[in-house]
């Protein structure tokens, strides 16, 4: 997605001479979706257009500064939907828009976007033109102040979803678990083995052995126990999620 965003004393949108939308001091955003913008793209743009600081801290005395988002100086944002921003001009002289999406595409995610919006801000204070209307825009433009976002260079990367694991991979991931579980298994049973108690020693005595064994370990030995069960229960989680649910 790529926005125009303008700061703006007032704008308005005006459709066959009839005044649409209007807002006083905001923000204006001229915005163009792309063929490959998706809803990541659109909701860091909503995100972004609200958090932007662009308005000075003092509301009447300051003309610059960048202290205060239009959420935060409580001002109002108009929306117009601009296709445009989608052109292409490295070849000719005659602009491309092969790279905009599709208006049925397009006037969904336009439409989320706005919504996205209203949920993040007061509702009232979010305005916005006609989708696919030609649309007079008029704006007195504060300082002027004017930025262009581009989601192809500005946004952070899509999430990229795991691939699910193949039956292999899960075979492997369950002897691996029962691999584990058998090494510790021996390693507990060899340490009883070790520490027998003598023949001699009283009921009483004998009582004491498991709770002094457990004191006489060192601290290093203790996490390391506890790591190896942390592993463990990880790993039993890990293979319990590729089990198919009943």
């Amino acid at each position: 997605m790529r926005c125009v965003l303008q700061r703006v004393k007032s704008a308005s949108v005006t459709v066959d001479g009839e005044v649409i939308s209007s807002i006083r001091r905001g923000i204006l955003c001229l915005v163009g979706i792309g063929a490959d913008d998706t809803k990541h793209e659109q909701e860091w743009l909503a995100q972004k257009l609200l958090a932007l600081k662009v308005f000075p801290e003092d509301r009447e005395g300051e003309v610059w500064g960048w202290k205060k988002s239009v959420v935060e100086a409580d001002y109002e944002v108009l929306c117009v939907s601009q296709f445009t921003l989608q052109a292409n001009l490295r070849k000719g002289a005659k602009p491309d828009f092969h790279g905009a999406c599709p208006p049925e595409v397009a006037r969904q995610m336009y439409e989320d976007l706005l919504a996205d919006l209203r949920r993040r801000y007061k509702p009232e204070r979010i305005r916005d033109g006609r989708f696919q209307a030609m649309m007079d825009v008029q704006l007195v433009n504060d300082g002027p102040v004017t930025l262009v976002l581009d989601s192809a260079t500005d946004a952070p990367a899509r999430p990229v979803p795991k691939a699910p694991l193949t039956e292999e991979q899960k075979q492997k991931a369950k002897e691996k678990l029962a691999a584990r579980q058998k090494n510790r298994e021996q390693r507990v049973s060899a340490a009883t083995s070790g520490a027998g108690t003598p023949v001699t020693a009283s009921a009483s005595e004998a009582d004491k052995a498991p709770a002094q064994a457990t004191t006489e370990k060192s601290e290093k030995e203790l996490i390391h126990e506890a790591e190896e069960k942390s592993r463990e229960l990880a790993e039993r989680f890990k293979v319990a999620m590729l089990e198919p649910v009943p």
